[in-house]
């Protein structure tokens, strides 16, 4: 059979290694022993390669795992500090005194206006024709008078001692003008500075002594206004609660459980009581501006 050589295509005898026209070797004169040896080594480098590839993944995942941990690391105690700031302090005991004396100052002023009220209802009395000739009656308004008077009288002797307690402007607003000294202070050593009226030296260290005792009446006024803010969401919840209890009154009584005469009664003490806890929210919110 007729032997041509792979590479130019001319004849080659049978014994031939070589091409004699081109000089390459014979593909069919390599021993199948060279060509599994070929496969096998072939093989082989595969595998390395594989196992350098299976080893760099390996490099790459660990390598994946450290920043996926270093990320971790980093939100924990980024979560840390945040949970640290959004701490609120409590509120100091002298500032949750005078709290308490605003908050009775204006519910004083509340109890002041029912009395009034009360008293010109009952005043009305002395006008019905009973009045004049009816002892028994005019005893019972009389003693309602005198009893309303007495309570008024008691208020404002009250009201006196309270306001004399009482350290305006509240701690915030004090604060808060320290603040705005302090921002005028800072705008008129810039103004001094630029005028060169005074060095660089003392521009910087008294420009850094009012930032810092800014930023610090800052602080402080946010710890006071976080704490109060505290104390007026239980107030709102306890409004939700009783605004929740005055409207199941109303519900009892259109199921004919209580009578009108117990309906009115509890109504008007909801009604009493949601005045107070509006004042009381409304002082907080004013305080804290």
């Amino acid at each position: 059979m007729a032997k041509f050589c792979p590479y130019c295509g001319n004849p080659v005898k049978q014994t031939d290694k070589y091409c004699i026209i081109c000089g390459k070797p014979m593909l069919t004169d390599i021993s199948k022993t060279e060509k599994k040896s070929d496969r096998k080594e072939s093989k082989i480098r595969e595998e390395i390669r594989d196992e350098g590839k299976i080893e760099e993944a390996e490099e790459l995942k660990e390598e994946k795992k450290e920043e996926i941990l270093d990320i971790e690391l980093k939100v924990e105690k980024k979560s840390k500090k945040s949970k640290e700031k959004r701490e609120i302090k409590s509120l100091p005991e002298d500032v949750k005194e005078q709290m308490v004396y605003y908050i009775e100052y204006n519910d004083i002023q509340l109890n002041k206006k029912v009395l009034s009220d009360r008293l010109n209802e009952i005043s009305k009395s002395t006008k019905d024709p009973r009045y004049e000739y009816d002892i028994a009656f005019k005893k019972e308004i009389t003693i309602k008078l005198e009893a309303i008077k007495t309570l008024i009288g008691e208020l404002k002797q009250k009201e006196s001692v309270i306001k004399q307690n009482l350290e305006e402007p509240f701690i915030v607003q004090r604060i808060t003008n320290d603040i705005d000294t302090k921002i005028f202070q800072l705008e008129n050593l810039a103004r001094e500075h630029k005028l060169h009226k005074v060095d660089r030296e003392s521009f910087e260290k008294l420009r850094d002594k009012y930032k810092q005792e800014k930023l610090d009446l800052e602080n402080q006024r946010d710890d006071l206004t976080e704490g109060m803010k505290l104390w007026i969401q239980d107030l709102k919840l306890e409004k939700a609660e009783l605004s929740g209890d005055r409207k199941l009154n109303k519900g009892r009584f259109h199921a004919k459980e209580i009578s009108e005469e117990e309906f009115k009664a509890n109504d008007k003490d909801f009604d009493l009581k949601l005045k107070k806890i509006k004042i009381k929210i409304e002082t907080l919110e004013k305080l804290t501006k």
